[in-house]
């Protein structure tokens, strides 16, 4: 199991829930944003491994993933007939709301922007919070939602009243898989009666919907998997989602190639400068990032440029080590020789190296 379990009582719900929550492995000091999983107990652990494996590509992120009692009763908006049990979807958002985020803000080390993502019925439930909660989260992630529920009365609904919301800075994914039985196509897949194609017969009129009407302030795109069904889509939709909210995100550093007329500090808080507006908050270059420009200039001579980048470092990073190794390492081929004894010093008061410690004895014995 990837992360911890946590178990918040639900005086909403009347009964405990069980969470599963996955911290990125930072500094003590940094916060980040937090991606809500519905069906937690089936998608928390491959969000986890996305998430990790596109660090630096997305922003390091909280994974929380809420796991199920009564699925159809919390993920439904309304009762339908049919359903006994349905129709407990507001309260379920309370608990989001009142309890749950509450309870993971208090814990750990959250930033102000939040990702709900949900698939089948769960995407059904991100849509009532896209529409009806709509500040409670910053991006929303749909993937297959169930927007066929209530015989499609609860979407039509929404969509009369879309030009009353205003979405302005807030983004939708929503992921279409391929429902739709063999011999019919996107045309002609209302033909369909045997229940097959439900879920992309509620969808692609939705999205149409959507494009036709442009909301307002809304960034958003739909994405078809053709070869992809809707017990197999989450995978795929929740990486492509990601990469969407996100694009915005990774700092390249081959935009350098060929151009040394950039200034490589100057272009690098341009670019979080980017994010942080993006995000609601303000974002700090990886101290990685910052190093490894720092002495990739070093070695094209660019000394001014470097010492902004290790000072860039040790201000926003003052309880690392190896920032101030790093200045140290600047500092001797600038040829200031007490400087660097500084430097050292105060890396090895941070942490003790038999590296760092080495290029001190070798500096003072000079």
């Amino acid at each position: 199991m990837i992360g911890t379990v946590d178990t918040v009582y639900s005086k909403i719900l009347n009964e405990k829930r069980a969470v599963f929550v996955h911290v990125p492995q930072g500094d003590k000091t940094q916060r980040y944003p937090v991606l809500y999983i519905l069906d937690g107990e089936d998608h928390f652990q491959s969000a986890v491994a996305i998430e990790e494996q596109l660090s630096g590509v997305l922003p390091d992120m909280i994974v929380v993933g809420i796991t199920n009692t009564v699925r159809e009763r919390d993920l439904t908006p309304t009762v339908s007939a049919g359903h006994d049990k349905s129709g407990g979807g507001e309260n379920f958002m309370s608990f989001i709301e009142k309890e749950l985020m509450p309870y993971v803000d208090s814990h750990y080390p959250t930033a102000p922007y939040r990702v709900f993502s949900g698939h089948s019925l769960g995407g059904l439930t991100v849509m009532n919070a896209f529409f009806n909660h709509t500040n409670l989260f910053n991006a929303y992630i749909a993937i297959d939602p169930s927007l066929w529920w209530d015989s499609q009365r609860w979407i039509k609904k929404q969509e009369s009243e879309l030009a009353k919301h205003d979405f302005g800075n807030k983004s939708l994914f929503i992921a279409m898989a391929n429902n739709i039985p063999a011999g019919l196509d996107t045309n002609t897949m209302s033909q369909d009666k045997s229940g097959v194609s439900l879920v992309t017969q509620s969808v692609f009129p939705f999205v149409r919907y959507l494009r036709d009407s442009k909301p307002n302030g809304l960034h958003w795109t739909s994405k078809l998997y053709p070869n992809e069904r809707h017990g197999t889509v989450e995978l795929n939709a929740e990486y492509d989602a990601l990469r969407y909210l996100f694009d915005y995100y990774q700092f390249r550093t081959t935009q350098f190639i060929g151009h040394p007329e950039l200034n490589e500090d100057s272009v690098i808080g341009a670019h979080y400068r980017r994010v942080s507006e993006k995000l609601g908050y303000k974002v700090l270059p990886t101290e990685s990032t910052i190093n490894d420009m720092g002495y990739d200039c070093m070695g094209r001579h660019k000394m001014d440029v470097a010492y902004k980048l290790f000072e860039r470092n040790v201000t926003n990073h003052p309880e690392s080590a190896n920032a101030f190794d790093s200045l140290g390492d600047y500092y001797v081929a600038a040829g200031d020789k007490q400087k660097a004894i500084d430097a050292f010093a105060k890396s090895l008061s941070l942490q003790e190296t038999a590296d760092t410690r080495k290029k001190l004895e070798e500096l003072k014995g000079k």
